[in-house]
């Protein structure tokens, strides 16, 4: 199992970027995880782009967060960019 916890960029499919904690995990060829948005706001496609530090990316579909936190739910699709 791969794993990367740290900083993150998420980009919406108008270009708006927001800064971002995950906590990933890949096993074989699937990985999933959370991350931590200060005011999320679920509005719009849950399908976005996910950058990390070093540039590489994959496409995420977020999930839901309960009312009282700023966890969300996050599924990644096709190799994840951190393996």
């Amino acid at each position: 199992m791969s794993r990367y916890r740290g900083p993150a960029t998420l980009i919406s499919s108008d270009g708006a970027e927001i800064e971002v904690y995950v906590d990933l995990r890949a096993k074989q060829r699937e990985w999933s995880g959370t991350v931590t948005i200060d005011d999320f706001d679920d509005a719009g496609s849950p399908d976005r782009t996910l950058r990390l530090p070093d540039g590489r990316e994959g496409q995420v579909t977020l999930g839901g967060s309960a009312a009282w936190s700023d966890v969300v739910t996050l599924v990644g699709s096709g190799p994840p960019p951190f393996a």
